[in-house]
């Protein structure tokens, strides 16, 4: 420890010369004398207090630093991660693993604490820092075990890694990749069973989850055996408890691998439950992965969606090739005339699509206003394609929100510019990359006037100058949702789209984000209740968010928002909401899998509002899929980083092996450190203790 100031050495005998001279000139003139002595002993022990204070005040008047240098040892780290996943129990070894193993991890803790920093954590889905060994984890993610402790013990002191497992993972990537940042001996210990153990089992399902009702869809089951050669199996596919596909199998080899595909008939509407079981067999490692649940969600039909244009056009066709993409969607395209034909002016037949596409109506020739009138008044959403046969007088007098003056030429080429501000819907990486390349379109040239620009998607873009003129827009008139597109030629976006990506990807986006955006209905309801998502797993917490609104939009925060939940089986639950912010919350903790349907009521204003809903659980069954160990991985894993694989009973060796390395060594860091002096309180405390003496003695003592 050293004392340091940014003044020369001889300041400090100044500060001391001061002090002396302040403490004599003070106390030169004794008012008690004695005839021998001018000083006598009192007078010197205050001149000694009054030079000490002042000579230490003056001194911190130079800044004074001490500087202070230090040693710090730091252990190396080791890391012991131990998979707490199902599958370790999945096996002969199961018993040792339940009941000895976590207290053999206990003691391999203790025993390298007394020369390591240990670190113990578990792992299945995630690393888990409050390690309890139950075995209990329904997914297993080795790899996203290994990032973690990388980010968590970046730039330390990192010894070695000890990871307890199976090798086998459901989730993330292949560990052995991950585990190359590390430049760290990893040591595996090896837990389960090489040997394939009797199983027979649904490996997986593929379906579409999304169904038309009606229609037949395809089940692609994958079934897979080991042990069971020759036997006799049953599959079965049942919906509400009736049976709705059946076969029976021959188990041919020893190692069976089977895909069936089952055909099905979508006949209920909604979120379906498909429960697929097949026999169980006799000695089989596990009966729940005899068992798999799918849910489909069987819709009444698909959306559908007119396009009128007033002549033949290439835009037409290339935009409902775009919506046929979409296998949600259904499109009709007509021309005016067809339309008058076959249509007409029937709000019945209009209310059947949930969007209507206008090509340059109102136009030159067909005015079309009682159209969109009727559409208006019918309040059905409507996207109005503008170019040179649209007749924008009769436009401008819609109130769509946007207004085009015209004067002088009547078209401009323009390409497209996203606005960054706009937050109806979001657009992809693909779309911001190409629509800047894009050939332009052919846009209606004037003053525009715009009711809402925050609501503006696209602005026109003229050269590499961006201009405040909307392209792409929406707006609201009254309650009818209006989509404007300022421009002709959105054909030759698709074909450069395709021309340089050999695909529609992003142009398609562009047609799909708006028809899902204008042919969303409106939630205009005082009341309001949606699951966090539709889809749980029985590992996830059920949760409700609702909103209550007065007439005038306004948020209740005082309503009792209750609900009942009802399993398949017809078992109620009751629940309150608790009310946080403007909103409604309920944590209705975690349910068994199957599908669930909901009744969400509260009484407003003297008004009682009632809503309906389901949602649906979903069993988490990975760690029962795969049941035989992957030791081959664990080895590779250890030999990659230096490290080696041992098996359970041979833990007590990790110490040994730990300290014969050379590279697994404490780090010894130098710090120094700067403090200023002013800052020590016990110095402060000492000045005031030499003046608050000096002050007590000079009472005592007399006047001086």
């Amino acid at each position: 420890m050293s004392i340091l100031t940014d003044y020369p050495w001889y300041f400090f005998i100044l500060c001391l010369l001061f002090g002396a001279g302040v403490s004599i000139l003070t106390y030169y003139k004794n008012p008690i004398q004695e005839a021998e002595k001018r000083f006598h002993w009192p007078v010197w022990l205050l001149i000694i207090l009054r030079f000490l204070s002042v000579s230490i005040l003056s001194f911190l008047l130079l800044s004074p630093v001490i500087k202070t240098n230090s040693k710090k040892v730091e252990k190396p780290i080791v890391v012991i991660a131990a998979d707490n996943s199902q599958s370790i129990l999945l096996n002969k070894d199961s018993v040792f693993n339940r009941k000895k193993l976590p207290d053999a991890i206990s003691k391999l803790k203790d025993k390298l604490s007394e020369k390591y920093d240990v670190r113990y954590y578990t792992f299945g889905n995630n690393l888990n820092d409050k390690p309890n060994l139950n075995y209990e984890e329904k997914q297993t993610n080795i790899s996203g075990a290994f990032d973690e402790i990388y980010n968590r013990f970046y730039n330390q002191n990192i010894g070695a890694i000890i990871t307890l497992s199976d090798g086998i993972y459901n989730l993330g990537q292949n560990p052995l990749y991950t585990i190359q940042r590390f430049n760290t001996p990893v040591y595996t210990v090896a837990l389960g069973d090489t040997n394939a153990p009797k199983d027979f089992l649904i490996k997986n399902v593929r379906y579409n989850q999304i169904v038309y009702a009606g229609n037949t869809f395809p089940l692609l089951i994958q079934l897979r055996a080991k042990g069971f050669k020759n036997k006799e199996a049953n599959i079965t596919v049942s919906n509400h408890g009736a049976v709705v596909f059946h076969q029976q199998i021959t188990i041919s080899d020893d190692k069976f691998y089977k895909e069936i595909e089952a055909k099905i008939d979508a006949n209920g509407v909604g979120m379906q439950r498909y429960h697929i079981e097949i026999t169980h067999l006799e000695n089989e490692v596990s009966y729940i992965n005899n068992q798999y649940d799918v849910f489909i969600d069987v819709l009444n039909s698909k959306k559908k969606i007119l396009m009128i244009a007033q002549h033949p056009h290439p835009d037409v066709a290339a935009i409902k090739k775009s919506i046929e993409r979409n296998k949600f969607y259904e499109v009709d395209a007509l021309a005016y005339n067809d339309f008058q034909s076959q249509i007409g002016l029937n709000a019945a037949k209009l209310k059947n699509y949930q969007l209507v596409i206008l090509h340059q109506l109102p136009g030159t020739d067909q005015n079309a206003s009682q159209l969109t009138m009727l559409l208006r008044d019918n309040e059905i959403p409507c996207l109005y394609i503008l170019g040179n046969q649209s007749a924008l007088n009769v436009f401008n007098s819609l109130g769509a929100g946007l207004q085009i003056n015209q004067g002088g030429a009547k078209s401009n080429e323009v390409g497209a510019s996203i606005n960054s501000g706009f937050n109806l819907f979001s657009s992809s990486d693909d779309v911001q990359k190409n629509i800047i390349t894009w050939p332009p379109l052919s846009s209606p040239f004037g003053d525009y006037k715009v009711s809402d620009k925050e609501n503006i998607f696209l602005y026109q873009q003229i050269g590499r100058v961006r201009t405040d003129m909307p392209l792409l827009l929406f707006s609201k008139s009254m309650k009818q949702k209006v989509g404007i597109l300022c421009g002709e030629g959105i054909w030759k976006w698709f074909l450069n789209d395709y021309a340089v990506n050999l695909n529609f990807k992003a142009s398609d986006e562009i047609i799909d984000k708006t028809i899902q955006y204008l042919s969303l209905k409106s939630d205009n309801r005082l009341f309001r209740v949606r699951p966090s998502r539709s889809i749980f797993y029985d590992d996830d917490k059920i949760s409700f968010e609702a909103e209550v609104y007065n007439e005038s939009y306004e948020p209740v925060k005082d309503a009792v928002v209750q609900m009942k939940i009802k399993n398949e089986a017809g078992k109620s639950f009751d629940f309150t909401f608790q009310p946080r912010d403007n909103s409604y919350v309920l944590d209705a903790g975690f349910m068994p899998a199957g599908v669930y349907t909901y009744v969400a009521q509260v009484n407003n204003n003297k008004k009682n509002f009632v809503l309906n809903g389901e949602f649906i659980v979903k069993a988490v069954d990975l760690e029962f899929l795969e049941t035989q160990a992957n030791h081959q991985l664990l080895n590779a894993i250890a030999l990659q980083n230096g490290g080696k694989m041992i098996y359970p009973s041979q833990l007590n060796q990790l110490t040994d092996l730990l300290d014969a390395r050379e590279d697994i060594h404490s780090v010894v860091y130098h710090e120094t450190t700067l403090r200023e002096m002013i800052y020590i309180k016990w110095l402060f405390f000492i000045v005031l203790l030499l003046l608050s003496t000096e002050w007590f003695l000079r009472k005592y003592f007399g006047t001086y």
